[in-house]
């Protein structure tokens, strides 16, 4: 099976803000330089404000520098300053029909894993289970790898809603600077917005190989959109990083800002997420898809988001239909999983589960029917183990603990 974002990390730790660099060439520069926004209610600290609000960003200070010859960074850790108890309800699993000994017993069985950093588990919108390995910590802000390939996926659907992208159908070529369509191959030409987000470009990529390739190049946009199409676009899956960057290049080309601006603005920061860090490439671009560090709880904030029809707390962030759209298979991928916009789906233990998976193990589950949201994360900084995939123990321990 392929999977997402098999790749090497190296060992790096670093525990502060990651100096800002002045944005690439492609991209419009945050406004007046400062990229802070003081959304309303937010206090000086830089702490979440009160549900509806919006926390603060800066995404001068967020940023990468532009990398000149590494596709994914090193897998460094942040510390994420904010303390965000205060937008959490906390339960124990019982109050909310959860069964704590299977539950323990699922934390257990994470904890013999060397590599495991944490294990949250949120029902009903409450935090019923949290579990940090190995000297995590909740304020751990790690790469999340391909786990943000969904959240790209949600900016694409808010760029589609707001008329910024005509629609799923458009093709990329009408949204890409000129000298970008006039890098691509007559056999991408027609490939749209759908391919990107359904991973069916038909690029030739071989996920964890054809990378090496791209960041020898100057220009990792024009060099992907150089590649050789060896499938017709939006016939076949087949996962490739590619299309996630190519997303990058697509919504900065719509938006008058950039995407780092872009997907605070209107999506994380209602939320009270912040990034701590995100990689760009030699142009400036945000990486799409990969370098994107978040902490676990974030990742579930997410989760609850798409939980709950794009709606956060009374405000659609995302169109309920995108969110329809991206949870419902859309192409067969490697079995016994399917694709949506975005997201891996499959059945556990007789429920139907939207997954955001990113490399090593950054899993986001989501199960609808149960109101339900589990997030599990690993170690990629110290460790290069196999893509881990949680779902034996969704459907052995986690799922059934739903009383």
């Amino acid at each position: 099976m392929v999977t997402p974002d098999l790749r090497t990390s190296l060992v790096v730790t670093l525990s502060a803000i990651a100096a800002c660099t002045s944005p690439g060439v492609e991209l419009a520069a945050p406004d007046g330089g400062s990229g802070l926004d003081a959304g309303p209610g937010a206090d000086a600290s830089g702490a979440p404000a009160p549900d509806g609000a919006t926390a603060k960003f800066d995404c001068g200070a967020i940023q990468g520098r532009l990398s000149t010859n590494r596709f994914y960074e090193d897998n460094a850790t942040y510390s994420d300053p904010v303390d965000d108890s205060a937008s959490w309800t906390m339960s124990a699993p019982e109050a909310q029909g959860l069964d704590s000994t299977l539950l323990e017993q699922a934390a257990a069985e994470l904890g013999d894993l060397p590599f495991t950093s944490s294990f949250l588990v949120v029902r009903h919108g409450a935090l019923v289970f949290e579990r940090y390995y190995h000297g995590s910590a909740r304020n751990q802000s790690n790469n999340v790898h391909s786990a943000s390939k969904s959240i790209w996926g949600a900016a694409i659907g808010i760029a589609i809603d707001q008329g910024l992208i005509p629609g799923v159908d458009t093709p990329i070529a009408s949204l890409l600077p000129a000298r970008y369509v006039a890098a691509m191959t007559a056999q991408a030409r027609p490939m749209k917005v759908r391919d990107l987000v359904t991973m069916t470009s038909g690029f030739q990529w071989s996920e964890d190989t054809t990378e090496d390739r791209i960041q020898q190049s100057p220009d990792w946009i024009a060099a992907i959109l150089g590649l050789p199409v060896t499938t017709t676009p939006g016939t076949r899956f087949n996962y490739s990083t590619a299309n996630t960057h190519l997303s990058s290049a697509v919504l900065s080309s719509v938006i008058p800002t950039t995407a780092c601006e872009f997907i605070h603005r209107q999506l994380l920061a209602p939320m009270g997420i912040v990034a701590e860090h995100w990689g760009r490439d030699p142009q400036g671009y945000f990486s799409g898809g990969y370098n994107f560090y978040l902490t676990p709880r974030e990742l579930a904030k997410f989760g609850q988001l798409y939980l709950h029809d794009g709606n956060w707390n009374g405000t659609q962030l995302v169109p309920a239909a995108w969110v329809s759209a991206s949870t419902t298979k859309r192409v067969e991928a490697d079995d016994p999983y399917s694709y949506g916009y975005n997201f891996w789906l499959r059945a556990l233990a007789g429920h139907d589960v939207a997954v955001a998976w990113g490399f090593g193990g950054q899993m986001i589950y989501i199960v609808k029917d149960l109101d339900l949201v589990v997030v599990m994360t690993t170690n990629t900084r110290d460790f290069t183990q196999d893509s881990f995939d949680g779902a034996s123990i969704m459907e052995d321990d986690v799922i059934p603990a739903v009383e």
